[in-house]
């Protein structure tokens, strides 16, 4: 299940994460109004987040380079 996020890149401001989409939206749409005269501002947008964060990315290559060694390892005898 994902969280979401309103950011407005223009003004630097990140709203609290949400259960749903559809607030996102609504937060969106708010800010647009007040602060943009409904205009889009460049990197305006919603972000999803997980709410389980996966392995970082340092995990998950050195995941891989163990099973690159051990396929390398198991074909050449060692």
């Amino acid at each position: 299940m994902s969280n979401y996020q309103y950011r407005c890149a223009v003004c630097g401001i990140t709203w609290d994460e949400v259960t749903n989409k559809r607030q996102a939206e609504r937060e969106c749409d708010r800010h647009r109004h007040e602060a943009h005269d409904g205009g889009v501002p460049d990197g305006d947008g919603i972000q999803a987040r997980d709410s389980k964060p996966g392995p970082g990315r340092g995990v998950l290559v050195a995941g891989l380079l163990l099973i690159l060694f051990l396929i390398y390892s198991s074909r050449h005898g060692q």
